[in-house]
């Protein structure tokens, strides 16, 4: 199955009433034990919309039914309730995309807008959300190297992040007072993370579509072969 198979529907946002069945689902027995839940799920999509390159639903989409490995599926009851609930993961993964081109500015983690009961109840969401955020990171981590491997750039946005998830088991806990500063930050963390990868994105969007982008276009002789695939010379296709 294929986002392709609900195109017509995945073109609006994915409603609240939507958002609880396909909660009410992450949270019964069906699913197995591994399975992300709403939060982890927001996060995982996030990294997915912002992250470098676009993955392929067949990689990303095990996961959310078994996050460690990707191999248990639901025992779902019909045909049916598999296309429903697929259709809805895909829905608000398509939501967070249409979101993130038109107000990124005004991000955050669905947790956070919730009124819950208790700052300990919020920050197990949080924690939740950060676990989803670092698994679309390592299912597409070769990709994501360029900003794993500079310094500066992992310690100021990413470490932040890892540092609020079960990941990062080989460190002691936060102090209260720190781990509420990262929380609260988490919507900067993620524009900052998207705005580095945005110039990286339009190009694989780009190439994927057969487009050649200005800057990237400079960068390729006019006897090369063309980046769209179509094995001619860049000067006899998309160079025109």
């Amino acid at each position: 199955m294929t986002q392709h198979d609900f195109s017509d529907e995945l073109l609006a946002f994915i409603t609240d009433s939507e958002l609880t069945e396909l909660q009410d689902f992450l949270d019964s027995d069906i699913v197995p034990d591994d399975a992300m839940i709403l939060e982890s799920l927001d996060g995982f999509l996030t990294a997915l919309v912002i992250g470098p390159a676009p993955v392929p639903t067949e990689t990303w989409m095990p996961l959310v039914w078994d996050m460690l490995n990707g191999r248990k599926t639901p025992a779902f009851e019909s045909v049916d309730q598999a296309k429903r609930m697929t259709k809805l993961v895909l829905k608000m993964k398509a939501s967070l995309t249409i979101f993130f081109a038109s107000s990124p500015e005004l991000y955050c983690p669905l947790c956070m807008e919730l009124e819950l009961e208790s700052e300990e109840i919020y920050n197990g969401f949080i924690k939740l959300w950060a676990t989803g955020f670092m698994a679309g990171i390592y299912c597409n981590e070769n990709n994501w190297k360029p900003m794993l491997d500079k310094e500066d750039f992992f310690e100021e946005l990413l470490m932040p992040i890892y540092l609020l998830s079960p990941f990062a088991d080989n460190v002691p806990p936060l102090p209260t007072k720190t781990f509420n500063v990262i929380r609260d930050l988490i919507p900067e963390y993620v524009k900052e993370i998207r705005k580095f990868w945005l110039p990286r994105r339009k190009q694989e969007m780009a190439r994927a579509k057969g487009v050649v982008i200005a800057d990237e276009a400079d960068r390729i002789g006019r006897n090369d072969p063309c980046p769209c695939g179509s094995g001619k010379k860049f000067k006899k296709c998309c160079g025109r």
